[in-house]
């Protein structure tokens, strides 16, 4: 499908749908705020050296909660994945998909963000670079039964010859994003869930030959 094409399906998917987009999204977001809230690190900046100070909390248990929450941001990119796919909500899948998966999920998460990492602290570009090559490990993980090592090779492959074109379509949202000071974040009702489900018809159109998991 051509970039214009997945745009208009994406309008055409939202409209009507911006609430089932968006409330497990505003859930994860609070829930995450709550523990954070009570667990996370507490931070001071002392007014004479401007020096950030941890004052309490655990940034350990913070860490945790990003890793936990992550796992969950996974299933709802399968309950988007499936909407995609079928027109269809169903937020059980939520569940479903961090209990099946959660094990490949964070080993993936930390596959990635390892490598992505070590290059990245090399050059700016080469980062960039694998984190587009690994585009599709996460919809490989929570889609098919592939292990979290596989779906990493999986990714690279079927993302050859389509790393830029990702790259470029990501930056075509860039005069949207523009307009959300000037809307005050108002425009982020419409535009959040244009992005989130246009990126993920475009990494869906990669992955047909891929074995889908049993359900």
């Amino acid at each position: 499908m051509e970039r214009k094409e997945i745009k208009e399906l994406a309008k055409s998917k939202i409209k009507g749908n911006k609430w089932n987009i968006w409330w497990p999204l505003l859930v994860i977001s609070v829930i995450e705020g709550i523990l954070n809230g009570l667990f996370g690190p507490k931070y001071s900046i002392d007014p004479d050296t401007m020096a950030v100070a941890v004052t309490g909390g655990s940034q350990l248990i913070g860490n945790l909660v990003s890793i936990v929450m992550g796992i969950v941001i996974a299933g709802y990119m399968k309950y988007i994945l499936d909407f995609v796919r079928t027109g269809k909500f169903d937020s059980s899948v939520i569940i479903e998909t961090v209990k099946k998966k959660w094990v490949n999920i964070l080993i993936a998460t930390i596959l990635v963000g390892v490598i992505v990492g070590l290059c990245s602290i090399l050059f700016v570009i080469p980062g960039i670079i694998m984190a587009l090559a690994y585009s599709l490990v996460m919809l490989l993980v929570i889609d098919t039964d592939v292990k979290a090592s596989d779906a990493l090779k999986q990714s690279r492959e079927l993302m050859k010859g389509h790393k830029w074109e990702y790259f470029v379509f990501g930056l075509s949202f860039i005069g949207w994003v523009l307009l959300i000071p000037c809307t005050l974040g108002l425009i982020l009702i419409w535009l959040a869930p244009y992005m989130i489900v246009a990126s993920v018809i475009y990494l869906d159109n990669l992955m047909p030959k891929t074995k889908k998991s049993e359900k």
